[in-house]
């Protein structure tokens, strides 16, 4: 694949990824700070599977207390995740060669 495919392909994903959000009944555009559990927010997002998103997590692309959230009872051993809808957005639209992964 040449340079120009590579880009071309970029772009219909991000077209692709703001179509299915604008189509999908349970985004709100209107509630910036929509935090929704890991289990619907992935199609929402327009990842693949429950498993890449929670991937994005545990690499560090989608930073805890600021992307996404764990809120899990007080005791209690497996994480409860959320993401925030539009710092999702915005993180993943930002240039990922300046985004810093932590």
């Amino acid at each position: 694949m040449n340079q120009n495919e590579i880009q071309i392909k970029k772009i219909v994903l991000e077209v692709l990824r703001d179509l299915i959000l604008a189509s999908s009944p349970e985004y709100d555009s209107t509630v910036p700070d929509k935090w929704v559990d890991l289990k619907k927010a992935w199609k929402i997002l327009g990842y693949p599977s429950y498993g890449a998103l929670y991937k994005a997590i545990s690499s560090g692309l989608l930073r805890q207390g600021i992307e996404v959230r764990d809120r899990r009872t007080p005791g209690a051993r497996i994480a409860r995740w959320q993401v925030n809808l539009a710092a999702v957005q915005k993180r993943l639209k930002s240039d990922p060669a300046t985004r810093r992964v932590v």
